[in-house]
């Protein structure tokens, strides 16, 4: 039987994927089509129920951002915040 695992909000790691996918003028599915990742893992991050993600598979993610952006004449080079971020608990308890 395999362990439980949490969705990414429950780490408190906020998906900010959808916002870029606007920035960037592209859908989901061309996304998961330029990274060659399966759908349900875009799917997954933008709606914050990734459970966890490959760092190979990140890194196509970020590299098929780049390339769509680059492509579409925009100058921002997307990381991995512009994937999700990491809710900093610590700073809200200050």
């Amino acid at each position: 039987m395999k362990p439980k695992t949490d969705p990414m909000t429950e780490y408190g790691f906020i998906p900010t994927l959808e916002a870029t996918l606007k920035d960037i003028d592209t859908t989901r599915n061309a996304l998961a089509v330029e990274a060659k990742v399966r759908p349900a893992t875009i799917n997954e991050l933008v709606s914050g129920n990734a459970k966890q993600i490959n760092f190979k598979t990140l890194k196509e993610i970020l590299v098929a951002l780049n390339r769509i952006s680059a492509e579409k004449g925009f100058k921002k080079n997307y990381n991995v915040e512009d994937v999700f971020l990491l809710e900093d608990k610590d700073k809200d308890s200050q």
